[in-house]
């Protein structure tokens, strides 16, 4: 979304440090989830207790900029054709995830109007998203860092709060 004369948006600022930047570790998830990783690898490891305090700890890599596309529909393109989108077989969706993958991101413009958004990458490839319809409050996608997190809805409202914010304590305002 562009600045108005007032400056840039929330969004605008959330998304300038990872404009440019390669996507990486783009994948499936569960269902038609989609996530991406930008900026540089860092190795996490975590560490849990089961029920029975036996130790637990896994390890996987992740971005310092991660994007989590989820409970929305969404489409990917290439070169303006549509490649996948959300109810496609797995295996279709691995692809257009697989497709974007090394691409770099140039913008994310959000319509709060119509509560869709698009992610446009520098080769020709570019994901779009808008709501299943059935509750304008759904979250579509999040951006997470290691302290921050910006959250975009359905209804076009959006809440950037620290990462570790539960969900029923974000601050929602109205994207302008």
């Amino acid at each position: 979304m562009n600045g108005a004369a007032s400056g840039p948006s929330p969004l605008d600022e959330f998304v300038r440090p990872i404009l440019g930047l390669p996507a990486w570790g783009a994948r499936q998830g569960y269902g038609s989830f989609l996530t991406f990783e930008f900026g540089e690898p860092k190795l996490e490891v975590v560490e849990r207790r089961s029920e029975k305090a036996r130790l637990r700890r896994s390890a996987y890599v992740q971005g310092e900029w991660h994007l989590w596309i989820y409970s929305c529909h969404w489409r990917t393109m290439q070169d303006g054709k549509q490649i996948a989108w959300s109810e496609d077989p797995d295996e279709i969706i691995g692809r257009a995830a697989a497709r974007l993958n090394g691409q770099k991101l140039l913008a994310v413009k959000v319509d709060p109007t119509k509560g869709g958004s698009t992610f446009i990458f520098d080769l020709g490839g570019s994901l779009e998203t808008w709501p299943y319809g059935d509750d304008p409050e759904e979250k579509q996608w999040i951006i997470l860092t290691k302290t921050e997190a910006f959250g975009y809805r359905a209804d076009g409202f959006c809440a950037r709060d620290p990462s570790d914010t539960p969900p029923d304590q974000e601050r929602w305002a109205r994207l302008r």
